[in-house]
């Protein structure tokens, strides 16, 4: 069987942030000085995501940092459609594709799974890739997301969200997602920094690592694309491959590791009460036939979490 490298060893690893506020909405640095904050803590690549407004930040790029450009949009229920006495809203992050041809796409002005869905399908119609972001946050359950239609991505972890309201792990969400939404989910753990807006310090605590042959905007895209990353809070995964049916992990020392698919039960459940899981090899010749997908989750001794992406079985 041959070698499948989820994170590929000989492509070079990429710190990103996905999801980040400037002075162009609600942020308090300013995108210069968001650059220079990314780069001293080890990160290659930030999309700039403001709120409702599309800015090409491509200025910023230079050889050891990579801008890409996006925006979050906003559907609001108590603006659009209220459905409950409490407030629900969809937040979307949606990044070019090619900053050179970029299109304004702007929010869905009806709070509905089809409105919604058909803003998915413009900004995809239009170039961009689409993260659906912080459910939990945003007081969405299975009634709404489960028929957003066909997003790139999913928010699994979301910094901001965590440290001022307590809510920014959305890990049901995202597995219910994956159970039951028939298309390739990516798991993303972002920062949705504003850097001290009405809370303390929420940059740099969630992110993802792409692997790629060079740090450029399609090496990058085209990793996110086939899913050459991972998401953490803290756990470092250094490899990940299957080969002659035996899963293969190597990762900075951990307490728990899983590995899921879409049932009650893991494939495989690793424990060290030391912290000092660093090599797994998993068995996965009698996974069941029903079995969709292969998900890893780390979790270490402090309770921070990485996650690779599914390793979709069937499409």
């Amino acid at each position: 069987m041959a070698r499948i490298e989820l994170l590929p060893r000989a492509y070079s690893s990429y710190k990103a942030n996905l999801h980040c506020h400037t002075t162009y909405s609600d942020g308090n640095l300013s995108p210069e000085q968001v650059k220079e904050h990314y780069k001293a803590n080890g990160y290659s690549v930030v999309a700039f995501t403001d709120h409702n407004v599309l800015i090409d930040h491509s200025a910023l790029n230079d050889k050891d940092f990579l801008a890409l450009v996006g925006l979050e949009v906003d559907t609001d229920s108590f603006l659009y459609g209220k459905k409950h006495e409490f407030n629900q809203t969809c937040h979307l992050c949606a990044i070019l594709r090619n900053p050179a041809h970029a299109v304004p796409v702007y929010r869905a002005e009806r709070y509905t799974a089809e409105a919604i869905s058909a803003k998915i399908d413009e900004f995809h119609q239009n170039g961009y890739i689409v993260n659906y972001n912080h459910p939990t946050w945003s007081c969405e359950g299975a009634d709404e997301f489960l028929h957003y239609g066909l997003f790139d991505g999913m928010e699994i972890f979301n910094y901001s969200a965590e440290v001022a309201n307590n809510n920014g792990y959305s890990h049901g969400e995202y597995a219910l997602a994956l159970r039951l939404m028939n298309h390739r989910i990516r798991c993303i753990a972002a920062d949705d920094n504003h850097d001290g807006y009405d809370c303390e310090a929420d940059s740099c605590g969630g992110w993802v690592v792409f692997k790629a042959p060079e740090l450029s905007y399609e090496a990058i895209i085209k990793a996110y694309d086939d899913m050459r990353f991972y998401s953490s809070t803290g756990p470092e995964i250094k490899q990940c491959y299957i080969e002659d049916g035996v899963f293969v992990l190597d990762c900075s020392p951990v307490r728990r590791v899983h590995l899921m698919t879409q049932g009650i039960d893991p494939v495989y459940c690793g424990y060290s009460p030391e912290n000092d899981l660093t090599h797994i090899e998993i068995d996965i010749s009698k996974v069941p036939d029903t079995a969709r997908f292969l998900w890893l989750q780390l979790t270490d001794g402090v309770g921070h979490k990485a996650w690779m992406n599914p390793y979709y079985l069937k499409d």
